[in-house]
């Protein structure tokens, strides 16, 4: 591999990486959330709850004590502890708070291996550059933070629906606020005592339940913003693998505009369209309406060209054909096939919509040729037969 296609690759793998982890740990739960079944909830008690929520601050290559504990095992065991027992240790000198995270001088804790910079050997245009660890540390020194995080806690009974009754359910109702204390004591402000308020859960986990399911906006920018990066990625990808002129409109003017053009319109995109249907509140007719037209329209310059490239048809002719034969076919049937209410009409529709695209081009780019073939043996043998 060249060094442009190592430097393409991890630029591929990294924004493919950032858009998964990004959709299916930001997104993904937004959309299971919007499942969730509206209903009211009336609140009993209501209360802040506090815990420590840690964290590793470590500096750039200083060695830590021999003695200091791993940052992972510490840490672990100062978020177990509550900050109001360790607030109680210390007023009554008990000998839990030497094992509470009161000041940074217990804070130390050992990092593991860090490679604090690396050195590279002088390049040269037949031999590849080596790196290596010039100097590195075997126990970074880190030190663990543990500020106090704030959450509301409701006790509500929700009302689960079961066919044509309710069934009450008490469970919990957690809102995180990290450090922001007045914001949680503004947030318990506004829910009283016994009052009704909308709430959403879980239709597998009825203990599951959310003061409510919106969308966040910054998610779903972040969401497009990382898959906006990964389409321009795959775009420069697949441009340049088809200026290689190895794809089946070998030598054709347009054929890199016309690959991107079926990828992307036709294969591409309409699957995305059919998974948006997955989104409560959108309108999946019209979106598989959507994604068949991308199919139809995105290979239609495929389909085109290759009349015009196989047949020595004129653009006139071959756009008809593409028409008569690819366009309207898939897409009429397609869209009756979606918009009908009867399950065997669908079915019929889908075939069809399959079959007759299919039979009619297996005709015109198979049975064609063999016509033609068959033909041309018979005048040969006619021919050799007159002599």
């Amino acid at each position: 591999m060249s060094k442009c296609q190592i430097i393409y690759t991890i630029f591929l793998l990294l924004t493919l990486g950032l858009f998964l982890g990004i959709f299916f740990g930001l997104g993904y739960p937004e959309i299971k959330r919007a499942e969730y079944i509206s209903t009211y909830c009336t609140i009993n008690s209501k209360t802040i709850s506090t815990k420590y929520c840690c964290y590793a601050e470590c500096s750039n290559c200083e060695t830590a004590s021999e003695l200091a504990p791993k940052c992972t095992d510490l840490e672990s065991k100062w978020n177990s502890l509550s900050p109001d027992t360790c607030t109680n240790a210390v007023l009554t000198n008990s000998s839990l708070a030497d094992v509470c995270p009161i000041n940074d001088l217990k804070g130390e804790c050992n990092g593991g291996y860090y490679c604090c910079s690396t050195c590279c050997s002088p390049c040269c245009s037949n031999c590849s550059c080596t790196c290596s660890c010039c100097s590195d540390t075997s126990r970074l020194s880190c030190q663990l933070k543990c500020p106090i995080c704030y959450s509301v806690v409701l006790t509500v009974t929700l009302q689960k629906r079961d066919n044509w009754s309710y069934t009450p359910i008490t469970t919990n109702i957690t809102t995180e606020f990290r450090e922001n204390i007045n914001g949680a004591e503004q947030f318990l402000a506004d829910y009283s005592i016994s009052s009704t308020v909308q709430c959403f859960y879980n239709p597998k986990d009825p203990f599951q339940a959310f003061l409510n399911v919106n969308f966040a906006a910054k998610t779903w920018v972040a969401v497009g913003i990382t898959a906006f990066f990964l389409t321009i990625t795959l775009m420069i990808g697949t441009w340049i693998l088809f200026s290689e002129n190895n794809t089946i409109l070998q030598d054709y003017k347009y054929r890199v505009l016309i690959m991107e053009i079926a990828l992307w319109c036709g294969t591409i995109i309409p699957p995305l369209l059919i998974l948006i249907d997955l989104i409560p509140f959108t309108n999946g007719k019209v979106l598989w309406t959507l994604a068949v037209i991308g199919v139809a329209l995105g290979w239609a310059p495929v389909h085109t060209a290759a009349c015009m490239k196989k047949r020595g048809w004129r653009f006139i002719s071959a756009f008809t054909v593409t028409i008569i034969t690819l366009i309207l076919p898939l897409i009429m049937f397609s869209i009756a096939a979606i918009y009908a209410l009867s399950t065997d009409i669908r079915t019929y529709m889908i075939i069809l919509a399959i079959v007759i695209p299919l039979g009619v081009n297996i005709i015109i780019f198979v049975l064609w040729d063999l016509c033609v073939k068959y033909k041309s043996t018979i005048l040969f043998n006619n021919q050799y037969k007159g002599k």
